[in-house]
Order: structure tokens, then C-alpha cells, then sequence
């Protein structure tokens, strides 16, 4: 009995951390704070971890912008003003640099340092949306430029890290901004994915059941 009860625990746990949501390839030419947004299937409250490819074609010029954004649909106008994280180019002296960014707040937020991005390469972007401890507004994000497998499944070594108390308790949609874009430039989006991060009693817990299944079985044997 006991065995039956910490699988239906850990199944429990393992299929309540994620939740993804694929969408077609985008392709932006024009300027929209609402260029493109998804609704997710139930509100989040808690840590997620978002990913897209991005890479783009045409000439950038200075703040050439993309940027993901957490909102919620019943404000949408004003959904893109959430944390958000992409790339706006910094173009000046013949060079393009430090051009990909994350903010949990207003206009400002710190770039990864050297980070220019060139024409046809494509990028993995990975963010960790999170609340610090007490906190019941989002105020944390950590982004990665083509991550590996280690800092993804550990969310460690990020490139950078962007710290201010936002607006949001919960959001239930995220979409992409786009501003500044002539030159003829596509940017390109594709591989959308967001997921749930467990919080760290959750994580205990399933570590306990899991441990437990364990006893279970060598006792079984």
C-alpha cells in the first residue's frame, strides 16, 4: 500500500512540472508592443524557465528590438510592460554590440557583455522567471545564450541576471514586442517553450517519494 501511494505521489509531482506551449514559426518585419502572444492554459503564480530560438536577416540598426514578455490577457495594451528578455542591438562605430538583454521592470535592464549577434545564426535565448524568497511579485530573471544541458537542468552559470519587483503576482500570457525594426529585417522565432520549475518543497517532497519507492523496492526484493 504504502509503494502504491508514493508512485501516485511521484507521478503526481513529475506531471505537474511542466507545461509547454509550441507555436509556428514567427517571422517579424514590423513594429508591435502585442506582435504576437499566447495564452497559457492556467495562470502561473510560481518559477518558470522560457526558450526560443531567435536569429534574424536584413541590416540592424541601433535598438532594433524583440523581447518576450509575461503578462496577462485582461490588460493585454499593457501586457508587454512585464518582464521581458531578448534582444535590443546597441549599433554605433560601425558595430553592433552587448545586444541581448532581460528586465523584470521598466525600460532599463543589464545586457549580456559582448553578446552582438550576426546575421543568420541562431540562438537559443533561456530565461528563469522567479519571485526571491517572500516576495509575492516576480522580481528575479536569469537569462542563458545557448545554454547546455548542465546550466538548464540545474539553472546555473547564467549569463546574466536582472533583479527589480515588477507588477506581476501571476501572468497567463506571454508574447513577443517589437520595435525599431526597418532595414528590411526579418527576426525569426521558433521553438517556444515554457515550464513550470518546481518550488523547493515540491522538489523535497518528490525526493522523499522517490526515496521511499526505493525502500520499498529493496524490501520488496
Amino acid at each position: 500500500m504504502i509503494r502504491k501511494i508514493v508512485v501516485a505521489a511521484s507521478l503526481a509531482l513529475t506531471a505537474g512540472l511542466a507545461a509547454a506551449a509550441p507555436i509556428p514559426t514567427q517571422h517579424f518585419s514590423t513594429n508591435s508592443d502585442t506582435a504576437y502572444h499566447y495564452t497559457l492554459p492556467e495562470a502561473q503564480s510560481n518559477a518558470v524557465t522560457v526558450s526560443f530560438d531567435f536569429s534574424f536577416t536584413g541590416t540592424l540598426g541601433n535598438n532594433d528590438f524583440l523581447g518576450l514578455w509575461f503578462g496577462n490577457a485582461n490588460n493585454l495594451s499593457e501586457a508587454y510592460k512585464g518582464p521581458n528578455f531578448g534582444v535590443k542591438t546597441n549599433c554605433g562605430n560601425g558595430s553592433c554590440t552587448n545586444d541581448l538583454f532581460a528586465r523584470t521592470v521598466g525600460t532599463g535592464g543589464p545586457y549580456v557583455p559582448n553578446s552582438n549577434v550576426v546575421e543568420g545564426t541562431v540562438y537559443t535565448l533561456f530565461a528563469h522567471l522567479s519571485k526571491s524568497t517572500g516576495s509575492d511579485y516576480f522580481d528575479t530573471i536569469a537569462m542563458w545564450v545557448n545554454p547546455d544541458a548542465n546550466e538548464i537542468s540545474t539553472l546555473s552559470g547564467a549569463d546574466l541576471v536582472a533583479t527589480g519587483q515588477s507588477s506581476l503576482k501571476s501572468f497567463d500570457t506571454i508574447g513577443f514586442r517589437t520595435a525599431n525594426i526597418d532595414n528590411n529585417v526579418v527576426m525569426t522565432v521558433n521553438g517556444l517553450n515554457v515550464a513550470e520549475v518546481p518550488e523547493p518543497s515540491s522538489v523535497a517532497l518528490l525526493g522523499l517519494a522517490m526515496a521511499g519507492l526505493a525502500l520499498a523496492r529493496r524490501k520488496r526484493a
